[in-house]
């Protein structure tokens, strides 16, 4: 957290062009489906206008939103296009204004720090590993990352839901050898 804090708005926007253009290279040979995407707080990447890209036309788009289930607290997922109306979601985050929920065959998701196994902290909410345990099709999971952010150390837990592929301004780094469906 106190690498982003030190970030100014310019070096993440910066950083965040280079992240978009390697997720553009991953994703472009998908085939359509349903890309989960996060929208970015307190200092994370912003590949937002990843939506935008002609290259991208063929899929759909989806933001996450906390919801409470009989299961505990999980997330799902509403369609989200460019230029539809926000809302103010838990914790701040923006959220679709209109509710049509979609199933991701991909998600991408911030992590506050990763290692080369597929490790991800966020921040210890537990939201996402929670999500991919209640899922019965697991989506293909891609973590984004600034690089100066990668742990030496494995801090994975037991209930951790390692990703398939982290994205950082420097490099894609494929974790499981799942790629996107193709």
């Amino acid at each position: 957290m106190a690498y982003r804090e030190n970030l100014d708005h310019e070096k993440v926007q910066q950083i965040s062009a280079r992240m978009q253009a390697l997720s553009l290279n991953v994703l472009q040979t998908s085939s359509p489906c349903t890309v989960a995407i996060y929208h970015p707080a307190r200092g994370e990447p912003d590949l937002t206008g990843l939506v935008q890209q002609a290259n991208l036309a063929m899929l759909d788009w989806a933001l996450p939103v906390c919801c409470t289930m009989p299961t505990g607290k999980v997330l799902n997922f509403a369609r989200w296009r460019h230029g539809d109306p926000l809302v103010d979601g838990l914790y701040g985050i923006p959220v679709p204004e209109h509710m049509v929920w979609l199933q991701p065959e991909i998600i991408v998701l911030p992590c506050v720090a990763f290692h080369r196994t597929g490790r991800r902290l966020g921040y210890g909410a537990g939201w996402y590993d929670r999500t991919l345990s209640n899922l019965q099709i697991k989506p293909l999971t891609i973590g984004v990352a600034y690089a100066a952010t990668e742990a030496a150390q494995d801090f994975g837990e037991a209930h951790d839901h390692p990703v398939d592929i982290i994205i950082t301004e420097e490099e894609i780094i494929h974790v499981t050898g799942r790629s996107v469906p193709q």
